[in-house]
């Protein structure tokens, strides 16, 4: 058995010729930043995080563990159980368009890095509405998709939340993916309260050990059996796309320093049909960044595209904390 099954997964989507490449955009104080690209094969989101972070002078950074109770509790079990299988359960997304066989391509993102105070009026709007970041922005990503990109039939929404699963020390490591997920359903026009109830249900920690234990154990499957059902999976779209946040990450003792970034952006992969979108959080040193990728599948010259697409997100922002927000903007605009 693989140490990193999802890795796998990974391999064998290539082969199908989807993608699984990442980019991590790092931020310094005198204007400049550096782009590095990350396959998810070998890295998921914190371990490219932590291999940035050796480039740094400064703090050292402290990773945050998979915090899983020590004690059974049946119900939460029992839920984890049912979520999984609920996770499981085919679904299709009805697209305004999407091309399964479109090659791939990487090149289709955009990301919005906000200013520290324009950060701080998004933070006090989710305290007003007394939901998480986390339930504002996936409120505002998806009625932007949804309105954008979903066909009008499609009556409700389905996103996948990656978890991080570092549980000790030993796997505090940079390479690999430690990383299991969990689904998040909820109506199209759910509201922020609807949709910070389901968060909360769906964060079962026991759902996501029983999906990492799920993918631990497709490691004994070959890599051709895994690729034929990769291959039929990719005949139907289940997801909308995945929802990471990377949390949030605060040096006040090095906030000048010129070597620490001031800020980052992580741009996760849209490799595969079945996940054709890819959305990045993560808050660092005071600064909220936002990202967005498409699928190649899903460009097309009457949709909007990812600049359009944030563009629109940022003005929605804007619109509830009732003032403009200061945004550095991607420097390349989608294809």
């Amino acid at each position: 058995m693989t140490k990193d099954p999802l890795g796998k997964i990974f391999r064998v989507e290539k082969k199908l010729g989807r993608g699984d490449l990442f980019e991590f955009i790092s931020f310094f104080p005198n204007g400049t930043r550096t782009v590095q690209v990350f396959q998810h094969e070998s890295f998921d989101g914190m371990g490219a995080l932590l291999t940035e972070s050796k480039k740094w002078t400064g703090a050292n950074i402290t990773v945050p563990l998979f915090n899983l109770k020590t004690h059974l509790s049946f119900i939460q079990i029992l839920e984890g159980l049912r979520g999984l299988t609920k996770d499981m359960t085919p679904s299709i997304t009805r697209w305004n368009h999407l091309n399964k066989g479109a090659k791939y391509s990487p090149e289709h993102l955009a990301w919005r890095v906000f200013s520290a105070e324009a950060t701080q009026k998004i933070l006090s709007v989710a305290r007003e509405q007394k939901v998480s970041l986390n339930t504002l922005l996936l409120y505002v990503f998806n009625s932007t998709v949804a309105d954008n990109l979903l066909s009008p039939e499609q009556k409700d929404c389905r996103w996948l939340i990656p978890v991080n699963m570092r549980r000790t020390e030993p796997e505090r490591v940079f390479t690999g993916n430690r990383t299991s997920s969990v689904g998040l359903w909820f109506e199209r026009d759910a509201t922020l309260s609807d949709i910070e109830s389901e968060y909360r249900k769906s964060l079962n920690k026991w759902r996501a050990l029983a999906a990492n234990t799920l993918a631990k154990a497709s490691s004994f499957l070959s890599e051709r059996v895994l690729y034929r059902l990769a291959r039929r999976r990719g005949e139907s779209n289940f997801w909308i796309g995945s929802f990471t946040n990377l949390g949030v990450w605060s040096f006040p003792m090095i906030t000048d320093g010129q070597n620490w970034p001031i800020a980052l952006s992580v741009c996760p992969p849209a490799g595969t049909p079945c996940f054709p979108i890819g959305a990045g959080i993560v808050t660092w040193q005071g600064h909220l960044s936002v990202s967005l990728r498409l699928n190649a599948g899903l460009i097309s010259d009457n949709q909007a595209l990812p600049e359009d697409l944030l563009d629109e997100l940022t003005n929605r922002l804007s619109g509830m904390v009732k003032s403009s927000l200061e945004t550095i903007r991607s420097s390349r605009a989608a294809h």
